[in-house]
């Protein structure tokens, strides 16, 4: 009898830290489904929401993962207007620019209540096709998704579909006239005077290849997801003299410009 009472003892304990911790517990079959229960919302709502051409199926389904509390946390958003509706505006004004567009979720990591997605895009805008990756952090609660963070290489998207002109590349006349159009705009009759040609300065050039991480003008093809590993791979693995390790080192060198490595 003591047994009894004290095994249901413990089942009560158990069963109240469960609640209290929001029903994940730490090495437990329950964290377990938990765990896949917070990857299937993330996976189900790229399916069934961005990568679903027909409006009125996404609106529905995004009902069933979106909270109407959701906000989406963005810096250059300061003002997010929250829920299921605001969600879907961007998603649609997203399919409704480029109809030809998929979002491929490459891998999700789960901790706690919060999922992040590691997502690869293609799209296709007037006969351009274009590949590009992003990030997007999702907290659940209840089952539907209240906060979300996303950042995207947009950058090379707008630049492989000949939106944007690349201005990393060194010694680029095209790229150096982008830059002194922008300059020039935003100098305006207080800077240099409109209309006055600026160059782009050394160190200007390093901050842009710095961020960019790159100083080589935009890949014509550009590689995501397992494709990029593939590729990656068959580099290390190309050299038939020499050893994998060797091989690879020969294909690499230190941009001059930013410091990174980069393959050749």
């Amino acid at each position: 009898m003591d047994k009894a009472v004290t095994a249901l003892a413990s089942a009560a304990v158990a069963l109240a830290a469960v609640k209290l911790s929001g029903g994940r517990v730490v090495g437990g079959e329950i964290g377990q489904a938990s765990t896949s229960q917070y990857k299937a919302v993330v996976r189900k709502l790229y399916r069934e929401v961005w990568n679903q051409s027909d409006k009125a199926k996404a609106r529905a389904a995004a009902g069933k993962f979106i909270s109407e509390d959701h906000i989406l946390i963005d810096p250059s958003h300061p003002n997010p207007t929250p829920g299921v509706d605001a969600y879907m505006q961007m998603a649609e004004s997203l399919r409704e620019a480029m109809t030809k567009m998929t979002i491929v979720v490459d891998d999700l990591i789960c901790q706690n209540n919060k999922v992040v997605a590691q997502i690869s895009y293609e799209a296709t805008v007037g006969g351009k096709e274009a590949r590009w990756t992003g990030t997007a952090v999702m907290e659940i609660e209840d089952g539907k998704i209240v906060r979300s963070w996303v950042n995207s290489d947009s950058l090379s998207a707008l630049i492989q579909l000949g939106l944007l002109q690349d201005v990393a590349a060194a010694g680029s006349s095209v790229g150096n006239a982008q830059f002194e159009r922008a300059v020039t705009k935003s100098a305006g009759p207080r800077g240099r005077g409109a209309g006055a040609p600026l160059s782009m300065k050394d160190g200007d050039l390093k901050v842009v290849q710095a961020l960019l991480g790159r100083s080589e003008a935009h890949p014509e093809t550009v590689l995501t997801g397992n494709d990029w590993l593939q590729y990656f791979d068959k580099v290390v693995d190309s050299s038939d003299d020499e050893d994998a390790a060797t091989g690879f080192t020969n294909r690499m060198r230190v941009d001059s410009k930013t410091g990174l490595d980069m393959v050749v």
